[in-house]
């Protein structure tokens, strides 16, 4: 149970160049604004982040909250988060280089979180039923999951056409998954909307859909 193997020296290559692509800056932007009135945000928070990248979504969550945990399978992209850290002057956030699925690296330290996010991240992984368990098991009972993907594309989205990845998902498939694994008060919203020339080389929109879900406080 992994995160796509391949996908790693892609994004190591992209780390640096990363956030001057303002589809992206702006798509953390939306995404930070959606989470912000779908979840009732508590400064006494800890937090999980899946798949963080170089910070873009990170940053902004960390200043609402006690403490964040951000993941990603690549070290380029830690680097580029731990700059930003030292640049801003953050004490809140804790990067780790890990899928979720190694996470955490030495299991009697497996913490409880409030909530865990992530964005555009669940398409990158292969086993999404074991990912929506394996972060079940580490929400406080109470806790909050937000998770912001593509709705289900044309398969033209990403460049590379080798890059294994899903095309999005079906929004009342992926309640269903949510459902399976025991999250209850399920919800989605659209959180953003990327105009983009895909790999066919046509100028097309697509949707990006914010769920959340919570574990039952009984749980």
């Amino acid at each position: 149970m992994k995160q796509s193997p391949d996908n790693r020296p892609h994004f190591n290559a992209a780390a640096e160049t990363w956030d001057t692509n303002p589809r992206r800056v702006n798509l953390a932007r939306q995404v930070a604004q959606s989470m912000k009135k779908q979840l009732p945000f508590q400064t006494d928070w800890n937090a999980l982040e899946i798949g963080c990248g170089t910070g873009l979504l990170t940053c902004p969550v960390s200043s609402m909250i006690a403490s964040l945990t951000a993941l990603d399978t690549s070290e380029k992209m830690i680097d580029e988060l731990n700059k930003k850290i030292c640049n801003q002057r953050t004490s809140n956030i804790q990067p780790v280089v890990s899928d979720i699925f190694s996470f955490p690296h030495i299991p009697e330290q497996t913490k409880k979180y409030h909530l865990i996010f992530s964005s555009m991240t669940f398409h990158h992984i292969e086993n999404v039923d074991g990912a929506l368990q394996k972060l079940f098991s580490l929400l406080l009972p109470g806790g909050y999951l937000a998770i912001a993907d593509l709705d289900e594309e044309d398969g033209y989205f990403h460049n590379d056409s080798n890059e294994k990845v899903h095309h999005g998902f079906r929004r009342n498939l992926f309640q269903k998954q949510l459902l399976q694994q025991g999250f209850t008060d399920i919800s989605f919203s659209t959180a953003a909307k990327l105009t983009k020339t895909n790999r066919a080389n046509i100028e097309k929109t697509y949707t990006v859909f914010l769920a959340t879900a919570r574990k039952s406080t009984e749980q």
